[in-house]
């Protein structure tokens, strides 16, 4: 048997389960004791190892859920057939378009199909096949912690990749519907976490193609997401090229510009300040000026807000890397109310290489001014005025937020905002300059 929650929607009708083997409970009604222990047990885990994003106060009490005989022989993941399996949604339950995919992989689930290893990407991620056309529905990461990089990834990483789908508000960076999802495989079995983010039809990615094809609000869309998460690895191979639609233009008629999904968002948010990798740094749309429509989104934006979402749906994600967020969130508003290009704002956050050494780059250099105005830094215990992690990094030390109270964080935050303004404008003269002329070269008589 197999019981599989849904959220609340109500027009799920896969192919050939649904008759006396099938009828709709809520989670709250379905096995409660089970629930009931399962949620006590998942919260203990969590505050013991804090791995998961589930909380004990955010249960599921009205998810409509289908309970169905597998066919026989059908082939599953974890090759247990025969085993009650319980999917439900612990983050992004009402977040666009996840009820619609949560229902599909639902009855791609109970159809009997199988998860396929994914061919591209590191870690264990696998493809749901639809249960009707053979297409891939959904992309599933399962979290565990043991075995990341070997068959399943690090929570954090799981946690980030729902994060990412939360933030990107009315799908302005065209993120796919992500969810957090609990998979329990039957009574004495481990549950699993896992995120399921909707598969993206595509051909191409961002590496196969060049730059010139990608529509300009596609590039800027993906950009500001980036750049509010600190994105550290956003390389061409995570940036997918949608199916352009198929039209009766000319042959004689130019391709459209083509748009792009941005996908893989484990390695967004981290805990300290790094140095961002942004694939459309040096892309000509990075310097095309924002359009009103960005400006206007991107002044709508509230950090404050957004942490809270984060705080409340994902209460294991870690309390510096949702302060990241806010500070790059601050300081792509105030920049782009400066009136920077995204380029710009790119190159602000990201380190210098010169002499063969990696320096500080702007944000990182700003936030450690404003960090060390408000706390006063403790030397180390040999008095040499380097700690270790600054010695092996060539003297720079990483600028993290954890450390400081929420009286601390407010004042660093009032402290970068002034910091950041003489910044915003050194910056825009610097654009203004011409750029300097070729060194030349001189030859002896």
């Amino acid at each position: 048997m197999m019981a599989i929650a849904v959220g609340h929607f109500h027009n799920v009708d896969p192919p050939d389960v649904r008759g006396r083997h099938c009828r709709l409970h809520s989670v709250a009604q379905l096995d409660s004791p089970l629930l009931g222990r399962d949620h006590r047990e998942h919260g203990d885990a969590a505050a013991g190892a804090g791995h998961t994003g589930l909380s004990p106060r955010r249960r599921s009490q009205s998810s409509p859920c289908f309970t169905t005989v597998a066919p026989a022989g059908a082939e599953h993941a974890d090759r247990s057939e025969g085993k009650v399996q319980r999917v439900e949604i612990v983050a992004g339950r009402h977040a666009r378009g996840v009820r619609e995919l949560i229902a599909e992989a639902a009855a791609a689930i109970a159809s009997g199909t199988r998860l396929v290893p994914a061919q591209s990407g590191l870690g264990g991620a696998l493809l749901l096949t639809g249960s009707r056309d053979g297409e891939h529905v959904a992309v599933i990461k399962q979290l565990d912690d043991t075995a990341a990089g070997n068959g399943g990834y690090e929570s954090q990483a799981v946690l980030r990749e729902v994060a990412a789908f939360l933030l990107d508000h009315d799908g302005f960076a065209s993120v796919e519907p992500t969810a957090l999802i609990k998979i329990s495989r039957g009574p004495g079995m481990p549950a699993t976490m896992a995120s399921i983010q909707r598969f993206v039809a595509h051909e191409y990615d961002a590496g196969e193609l060049g730059p010139s094809r990608f529509s300009v609000a596609s590039v800027h869309r993906v950009g500001i997401l980036d750049v509010r998460l600190l994105n550290i690895d956003r390389h061409a191979g995570n940036i997918l090229v949608k199916n352009p639609p198929r039209s009766s233009r000319s042959a004689s008629a130019p391709p459209p510009p083509l748009d792009l999904v941005p996908i893989d968002h484990g390695l967004c948010l981290p805990e300290q300040l790094d140095d961002p990798y942004f694939e459309w740094l040096h892309w000509p749309q990075a310097s095309l000026p924002f359009s009103d429509d960005e400006l206007a989104y991107v002044a709508s934006l509230d950090p404050f807000k957004d942490a809270e979402t984060l705080r409340a749906q994902l209460p294991s994600l870690k309390e510096p890397a949702i302060r990241i967020l806010t500070l790059c969130t601050i300081f792509l508003k105030r920049a782009a109310a400066a009136g920077l290009c995204l380029a710009d704002i790119g190159d602000m956050m990201t380190r210098e290489f010169m002499a063969q050494e990696e320096g500080l780059s702007t944000l990182e250099a700003l936030c450690r001014q404003a960090h060390d105005s408000v706390v006063l830094p403790c030397p180390p215990p040999d008095g040499d005025g380097v700690d270790e992690g600054a010695a092996s990094s060539g003297g720079r030390k990483h600028v993290s937020f954890g450390d400081l109270s929420s009286a601390e964080w407010a004042a660093f935050l009032e402290t970068f905002e002034q910091l950041l303004a003489a910044a915003l404008e050194a910056k825009k003269r610097a654009a203004l300059l011409p750029p300097p002329p070729p060194p030349t070269t001189t030859t002896s008589p």
